[in-house]
């Protein structure tokens, strides 16, 4: 701790601020943004055993930590790929959380990092949905992004395909604001969920009062088990096809639901697409989602069907 004392009430600092940005744009960070503890309390939307001043009383900021998914490699999902970079993010955001966290602490400034997922496993998911904070939240206080209708943070520069961590601090830091509203409201979340876990009809997509659909966790969390017994767990198809996002434009993918909506239906055995056949070869090597000998004709969409058919069962 060295011979600072911890701050409690610390006025405002837009040094420290700084500093933060400095300290994790070197590590790594992709995007960086401080929510006020307050904002929890003025806007309602979340229950107050889910706000940061119930969790950890000391709190005054939330400083929220994210960090890409690339896009071609979230194309290929479900994979073992993209398992690998999802689980690899993670230990990232988690380890950038800590050492900020940490640093912070050497500073006078009372810090306490906040886990990236914050669940033991699927199961437990599954019987309890919900998890102690949630990060899309923070996200959204900070200004990174606003809330899609997929129930994901929208950020202006990678879409849906971000994850994040928060810091508690006792510091009271500079906070963003929400965002405008990225979300063009194309209902590509909805249709391609494996699931139907989003639900909102044509008139709710149109009305813009609407602003999520209605999520059903318990479904999202079953097909995520099914993908984990697979060895290609998450899903994470809703930020595939979302069209929001400047990778997009990085990656050369601007207008692809035309072509989402083609592999679906390709076989998953010499697709006559070169991307589809590069994503399933991916799929097909390190998990079991597809196997060495399934039927000439199989498509993505008969392994989803199987998939649903066998989840169903088991309720």
């Amino acid at each position: 701790m060295g011979n600072k004392p911890i701050s409690l009430n610390a006025p405002m600092n837009q040094q420290l601020n700084d500093d933060i940005h400095i300290f994790l744009r070197e590590r790594g960070a992709d995007l960086i943004g401080i929510a006020s503890v307050n904002a929890w309390n003025h806007d309602g939307r979340v229950s107050e055993a889910y706000r940061p001043a119930f969790l950890w009383p000391l709190t005054r900021s939330v400083i929220v930590i994210g960090m890409q998914m690339p896009l071609p490699v979230v194309e290929t999902t479900p994979s073992v790929q993209h398992r690998d970079l999802y689980n690899t993010c993670n230990r990232n955001l988690d380890g950038l959380a800590f050492d900020l966290s940490r640093w912070l602490n050497r500073r006078g400034q009372a810090s306490i990092p906040l886990s990236r997922d914050g669940y033991a496993a699927i199961n437990v998911l599954i019987d309890y949905p919900r998890v102690a904070f949630a990060h899309n939240d923070a996200a959204y206080y900070a200004g990174l992004g606003h809330i899609g209708i997929n129930n994901t943070i929208l950020t202006r520069e990678f879409g849906p395909r971000v994850r994040f961590v928060s810091v508690f601090t006792a510091a009271d830091l500079p906070a963003g604001r929400p965002t405008e509203n990225l979300c063009i409201r194309c209902g590509a979340c909805v249709e391609f969920c494996p699931v139907n876990a989003l639900k909102l009809s044509k008139r709710e997509l149109r009305d813009r009062n609407a602003v999520v659909a209605d999520y059903d966790r318990h479904a999202c969390a079953l097909w995520a088990r099914a993908m984990t017994q697979r060895g290609c767990y998450p899903c994470g198809i809703c930020t595939k096809v979302c069209p929001v996002g400047e990778d997009r434009t990085l990656y050369g993918r601007e207008k692809t639901l035309g072509h989402y909506r083609k592999e679906l239906s390709s076989p998953v055995r010499d697709a006559p697409d070169p991307l589809h056949r590069s994503w399933n070869h991916i799929r097909r090597r390190g998990s079991r989602l597809i196997g060495d000998n399934v039927p000439s004709d199989t498509t993505i969409n008969t392994i989803f069907q199987a998939i649903r058919q066998e989840i169903l069962g088991r309720e």
